[in-house]
């Protein structure tokens, strides 16, 4: 009978530390990736995207920065993810001075808390109507 209660008290105890590792991994520096709906986009149309986890959850209220495009290297504007992690980006510009830079790219998620940061290797071009 003792060696019965010797048994399970090892398996409690691994069972506590799986749960431990598990909950460890699910709670800090927590992989992101970015998919966006798009390659090409008319002028003044829309397109979105989501940031989610590593576990495939949508990760909210975080900051993408983005370029718009024929903005300046460097110059950089941002949208913000909703509770599920999507984000729009409405009303496209498109610059006829800008050439092959009609583009939006360089979608950066900086990372924040448990999350890692991230980055769409993809650029969305504008097209004119």
């Amino acid at each position: 009978m003792e060696k019965k209660s010797y048994y399970l008290i090892i398996l409690l105890v691994a069972f506590v530390i799986c749960i431990g590792v598990f909950w460890f991994q699910f709670n800090n520096d927590v992989p992101t990736f970015m998919m966006i709906n798009a390659t090409e986009v008319h002028e003044g149309d829309s397109f979105s995207g989501v940031l989610s986890d590593a576990y495939g959850y949508g990760v909210a209220n975080q900051t993408i920065t983005f370029h718009k495009p024929g903005y300046q290297m460097g110059t950089l504007v941002d949208v913000v993810t909703d509770e599920e992690g999507k984000f729009t980006i409405e009303n496209a510009e498109y610059l006829p001075d800008a050439g092959k830079d009609n583009y939006y790219g360089d979608f950066t998620f900086a990372g924040h808390g448990k999350y890692q940061g991230c980055t769409f290797e993809g650029n969305i071009t504008v097209v004119s109507n």
